[in-house]
């Protein structure tokens, strides 16, 4: 729940949307300790999906699932220096863009940024 609460970033986004589009109603305890039970006819609803970390504890969720429609996957890892950040995302960007096509919904563009001193020890590359 917590990331969802936040928007919720996934893998299947592209498909479904991010992890709080699939809420469909909220059991919440408020700060005041009243328990209410909220859904897209109420204003809480729309918040409790974005930064809903801040409105209440919640107890329970009723939402959406999906079958599984490709059970199988790949994924690459590229590590590169600082300075070729702007030439990696140029060049994926690239891919769909310049060519006029919309990304396809399973394809998702995830990254990670760490600093590893044993890459670039003298920090030329930032």
């Amino acid at each position: 729940m917590g990331p969802g609460l936040g928007g919720g970033h996934g893998w299947l986004q592209g498909r479904h949307g991010l992890i709080s589009d699939q809420y469909i109603s909220l059991n919440v305890v408020t700060a005041t300790g009243k328990k209410i039970v909220v859904n897209k006819k109420d204003d809480l609803f729309w918040a409790m999906k974005g930064a809903g970390h801040n409105f209440g504890i919640v107890t329970e969720v009723t939402s959406k699932i999906y079958d599984v429609v490709n059970p199988n996957y790949a994924m690459a890892t590229l590590i590169f220096s600082g300075d070729k950040v702007k030439e990696v995302y140029a060049l994926a960007n690239n891919q769909w863009h310049s060519s006029g096509k919309a990304m396809p919904v399973d394809v998702i563009n995830w990254s990670y940024w760490f600093f590893d001193p044993t890459i670039d020890p003298t920090g030329v590359c930032n």
